[in-house]
């Protein structure tokens, strides 16, 4: 592949097609196509043959995961280099674009060195002659991670050495180390030899032994004899249990000692199994496996239950962030922007003034509707309610989304609308409310389709129902309004449907959807004036 290589950015957000565009003409690539979503990129790629793929994850109409998946089916395109760029940093992310083919992985936001460096490494080795199936990006640590499409492993299964990607439980627990201490030569044999071919093993020949290598070598799961001189087994597990370094260790009692007292008593110092000796090595072997199993599963849990509490104060510090932080610094890119455009510039100079001016102000906006969001959640937005003309709102949302989407050809009707209806309501919550309502119909509608808005009265309540072609998937139908809940439709920020719903009922109002027949209806109620 030379630099006249067709290349096909696939993205919903104008500025990042155009700043990749413009990164992609500097490093001499001028064959470039657009497109807005994964149905719009697959009709440009039935028409011309396209050499790579750059595509966002969060896309309307159809993903860019999406995309990838239809791409690895075609003959055509099964082997096109394909770069995910996605603010979709999650592992479960992560894997699902392996798993589909991808080739890299960028997350944004980055920077023009670090695309364009992640890009090169990608195409590369197409650029010297060789095969598309070598592609590797290499590692940048300054630079976000790009991850390659996973290499074959002599048998046949996929590389699973990605970071921030745990392997299956059990895979990790054929690697698992399992410690065991016995004082009797012989008994190390034969429980080293039937264990040797699932884990890694170490050996202690008496108590003060194994506390050294427990503290010194990671460890598992540890095989404690009872009866050893110096130091016997109940007084190693004391030990082990008050280091809080190896406390958390797994300990099973191996030992002639079989008495109901004995048993106890391992219990009671914090042993999780008793087994007799001489030990049934299948039954040994099972015993392993639940408690290496169980010890893996709670280890899993309480990584991410400290997860969930790092979450937790991150949400609290972000929010305090873009309150007291955030803001400024954008609106000054935003007025500087606006100044800059006031001024004397080349047409790139203009160019490159406006996409910051637009971005500043969907950063700015983006940024108060999630604080908005945020307060409702804890209780604490009070909405400034007050008597308006609805009408005059949604005649005005309706024009702006119908231009919004003028190049798919949808138009937006309000109809049954009397000359003047009143509103009881916080005008510009209202505005959000049926902008994100709207924008969201028209995402979900086919190309040249209507959007119907329709006013019902109610006694004492106003009810608008927004009416679009297509349905909602039949798994997302009990989730439409739960927050994140529309993965599917992964071309936003996870809070459409969710905020809309939240605005009305800070209002005093509410919203439900229905849908079949080819059709979705969405109702929204608000007090009447």
């Amino acid at each position: 592949m030379d630099k006249s290589a067709a290349i096909l950015i696939v993205d919903d957000y104008l500025l990042i097609r155009t700043a990749v565009r413009q990164v992609l003409a500097e490093l001499g690539f001028v064959n470039v196509f657009q497109a807005d979503n994964g149905k719009a990129a697959q009709d440009v790629m039935l028409k011309q043959r396209i050499d790579v793929v750059i595509g966002d994850w969060g896309m309307p109409v159809m993903s860019g995961i999406d995309l990838l998946k239809w791409m690895r089916r075609d003959a055509q395109y099964a082997d096109t280099p394909f770069m995910m760029l996605t603010a979709e940093a999650n592992p479960a992310s992560v894997r699902t674009a392996l798993a589909a083919g991808v080739n890299a992985y960028m997350i944004k936001p980055f920077t023009v060195h670090s695309f364009a460096s992640k890009f090169m490494a990608m195409v590369g080795p197409m650029l010297e002659g060789g095969p598309a199936a070598q592609l590797v990006a290499p590692a940048a640590p300054a630079a976000p991670a790009v991850l390659a499409r996973p290499a074959a492993k002599p048998d046949g299964a996929a590389a699973t050495d990605v970071i921030g990607l745990e392997p299956p439980i059990a895979e990790r627990l054929r690697k698992c180390t399992v410690l065991i201490v016995d004082d009797i030569a012989t008994n190390i044999e034969v429980l080293a030899g039937a264990l040797k071919d699932e884990y890694a093993i170490k050996v202690a020949i008496n108590g003060k032994k194994a506390l050294e290598i427990a503290n010194a070598f990671h460890v598992d799961l540890i095989l404690l004899d009872i009866m050893m001189p110096v130091m016997d087994g109940f007084e190693v597990c004391r030990q082990l249990k008050a280091n809080p370094k190896t406390a958390n260790i797994p300990i099973i009692f191996l030992s002639a000692r079989d008495g109901v007292e004995d048993v106890v008593a391992g219990l009671k110092l914090g042993a999780v199994d008793y087994v007799s000796k001489p030990a049934d090595p299948t039954i040994l072997k099972a015993r392993l496996s639940a408690h290496l199993t169980l010890a893996t599963a709670m280890a899993d849990l309480k990584r991410q239950n400290d997860l969930l509490v790092e979450n937790a104060h991150l949400r609290e510090d972000v929010e305090r962030m873009t309150r007291h932080d955030l803001k400024s610094p954008i609106a000054v890119a935003l007025h500087g922007a606006q100044a800059l455009l006031g001024s004397e510039l080349t047409d790139a100079q203009r160019e490159s003034a406006r996409m910051i001016e637009q971005a500043a102000g969907n950063a700015l906006e983006m940024i108060n509707r999630t604080l908005d969001v945020y307060k409702m959640e804890q209780g604490q937005y009070q909405p400034r309610l007050e008597s308006f003309d609805l009408v005059a709102l949604l005649d005005k949302v309706a024009r702006q989304t119908e231009l919004a989407f003028g190049a798919r050809a949808l138009t937006v009707k309000v109809s049954n609308m009397p000359a003047d209806v009143r509103c009881l309501g916080e005008p510009m919550l209202c505005y959000s409310l049926f902008n994100n309502a709207l924008k969201n119909a028209a995402e979900a509608s086919p190309d040249g389709a209507a959007v119907t808005v329709e006013f019902a009265p109610g006694y004492g309540s106003l009810h608008v129902v927004i009416e679009n072609q297509g349905e909602v998937p039949a798994a997302m139908r009990g989730h439409f309004f739960d927050k994140y809940a529309p993965s599917e439709k992964v071309g936003g920020h996870g809070l459409g449907t969710y905020s809309i719903r939240l605005m009305a009922e800070v209002q005093g109002g509410d919203a439900t959807m229905d849908t079949g027949d080819g059709v979705t209806r969405l109702t929204i109620t608000l007090p009447s004036a």
